[in-house]
């Protein structure tokens, strides 16, 4: 825990921030970021709050834009992250409470937010040498739960996230939040078409495993992590697309309720940690 004179030192250079409004570009560019509203090629993300900022920092990630938000009260722990993301930042600025209030409505002073954008992988650099366990989600089409996968992919130590048919944006700040910001430092590919996305697991040499309710193979007696393991979910409506059932194994999670499937991100948390276990026993 930093000393009262280290946090009032390290927050001094807020008070040289230069205060904007919400028609300046930076101030803007995060309200289309916070709605999701800017182009996909545009690779980056709003970030508010105080956990979120130290996860962050924590990273390499590049701040783009900081805006600080002082408010009436004091808040040093907050003050401190806050002059350590302006100093990383491209650029940071003050707003006012009612540009807060117009950026992030349930804001409450004093208050953070940032550009942050997110780390791009290489597909041949990630899925080659030393790679062994990848999740590969189809068709997915809710930030929360493409932000939970994210989130599965790292607690398994996954070397990769894949998707494919993607219709949620990995750069929606819902998915940070529900990956509690795991997607800064999970390898996150994006693939234009199944097609392309196998063959890049076949020429790295993974096998992949389907995840579908009505498949004929249990999970436990499926191979998974007898070698690079690729384990496939599919969208929340529709499952995995047929492109990706072809000449695969389709595993099945025996359900010994009442419930028919489970939810995306649990059905990947059982294959992912059975593939895990088998893999760290090799």
């Amino acid at each position: 825990m930093p000393s009262t004179t280290d946090l009032s030192l390290s927050s001094a250079p807020l008070e040289r921030l230069r205060p904007v409004g919400a028609s300046h570009d930076d101030v803007r560019r995060y309200s289309r970021a916070r709605r999701n509203a800017l182009p996909r090629t545009d690779h980056v993300t709003a970030v508010s709050g105080s956990w979120a900022h130290e996860v962050v920092l924590r990273s390499d990630a590049t701040v783009e834009v900081a805006l600080w938000c002082p408010g009436g009260r004091a808040y040093p722990e907050l003050e401190s992250t806050a002059a350590r993301v302006a100093a990383r930042a491209s650029r940071a600025h003050r707003v006012s409470e009612r540009v807060l209030a117009r950026l992030q409505p349930e804001a409450t002073a004093p208050a953070l937010l940032s550009v942050v954008r997110l780390p791009h992988s290489d597909p041949a650099r990630v899925l080659n040498g030393s790679a062994r366990l990848v999740l590969v989600a189809d068709g997915i089409e809710y930030a929360g739960n493409l932000g939970t996968l994210v989130r599965t992919a790292d607690a398994c130590a996954a070397d990769a996230l894949v998707l494919t048919r993607a219709t949620a944006r990995v750069t929606h700040p819902k998915v940070f939040a529900a990956s509690r910001g795991t997607v800064l430092t999970t390898p996150v590919l994006t693939f234009d078409s199944v097609a392309v996305a196998r063959a890049y697991l076949d020429a790295a040499g993974f096998t992949a495993y389907v995840a579908d309710p009505a498949g004929a193979t249990p999970y436990r007696s499926a191979g998974l992590g007898t070698g690079p393991t690729a384990v496939v979910v599919g969208s929340e409506g529709d499952g995995v697309s047929d492109e990706w059932r072809e000449g695969l194994t389709r595993v099945a999670i025996p359900m010994r309720g009442r419930a028919d499937s489970l939810n995306v991100a649990a059905s990947a948390a059982v294959l992912l940690f059975e593939a895990r276990a088998a893999l760290d026993d090799v």
